[in-house]
């Protein structure tokens, strides 16, 4: 077996243990666990959309002052192209 085959097969069998010995340690019942798997799960989804959504803003306001300083770079270029030309007429 190789190298990667026998890590790959010691991961499994620690997660198996670990699996066991929290199966057999657990201090609530299978069903207050599940609940509180639930729980967890439905706040940690809540916190990602968060974030997700708190993201979606900050990079929609990032493109917002990118869009209005590329305007203002191409306005004030525009100006001074114009100020060359009435000059060299």
């Amino acid at each position: 077996m190789s190298n990667r085959g026998r890590e790959l097969a010691s991961l499994l069998v620690g997660f198996g243990v670990g699996i066991g010995l929290a199966i057999l340690f657990a201090p609530q019942s299978g069903d207050e666990t599940r609940e509180w798997l639930s729980a967890s799960a439905e706040d940690t989804y809540r916190q990602v959309r968060r974030r997700g959504r708190r993201l979606v803003f900050e990079a929609q306001d990032l493109l917002d002052r990118g869009e209005h300083s590329m305007s203002r770079a191409l306005r004030t270029g525009k100006n001074v192209l114009d100020s060359v030309a009435a000059k060299l007429e």
